[in-house]
């Protein structure tokens, strides 16, 4: 394995950038979905963890546009945090195990992992805060979506542009310590 991307193999440079491909394909799809259910709005993230049938409500009202959407159980978000919490920190590794192999500045990879942290840790504990603790913390998990996309850039455009977009012998990515 190469202590630089910049000093990589073209097989090695290949296969790193097939998975930062795929890495950012799969985020990609995740947005979407969330945004499909959310369209990023808080009210929108309040219906869909707290739902949207209301006890106060006559039996002969009209549904609503989006249908029915009943209040997450315990159980439902269980499922989804037991998955995320195996698999974010483990995606989130090896991307950071891919930046660490660049000429980047430190101080760039140290704010990019610190933010993967925090926005993991928002992402994972947003939806139960919303359903169980106030519909004001939908913005949280909105913004722990914001913090994720910007560190998946920085994941995903660091490595590629030190792979394709500088000479070997320069040895340079972005942003490089001088």
């Amino acid at each position: 394995m190469p202590r630089r991307l910049s000093s990589a193999s073209l097989s090695n440079k290949v296969f790193f950038s097939f998975f930062l491909i795929f890495m950012g394909i799969s985020m990609g799809v995740a947005f979407l979905n969330f945004y499909e259910r959310t369209k990023f709005c808080p009210e929108k993230v309040d219906r869909y963890y707290l739902g949207n049938v209301r006890e106060d409500e006559p039996e002969n009202a009209p549904l609503p546009a989006e249908g029915l959407l009943f209040p997450k159980s315990r159980r439902e978000l269980l499922e989804v945090t037991h998955v995320h919490t195996f698999s974010m920190p483990l995606i989130f590794f090896v991307l950071s195990r891919i930046l660490s192999m660049t000429a980047t500045r430190e101080g760039l990879k140290l704010a990019t992992y610190v933010a993967s942290f925090v926005g993991i840790v928002c992402n994972l504990i947003g939806p139960w805060l919303v359903r169980y603790v106030s519909p004001g913390f939908s913005l949280l998990l909105l913004s722990s979506y914001i913090v994720l996309a910007g560190v998946m850039i920085v994941y995903i455009v660091c490595p590629m542009y030190e792979m394709w977009g500088t000479k070997e012998e320069e040895g340079k990515g972005m942003l490089v310590e001088e």
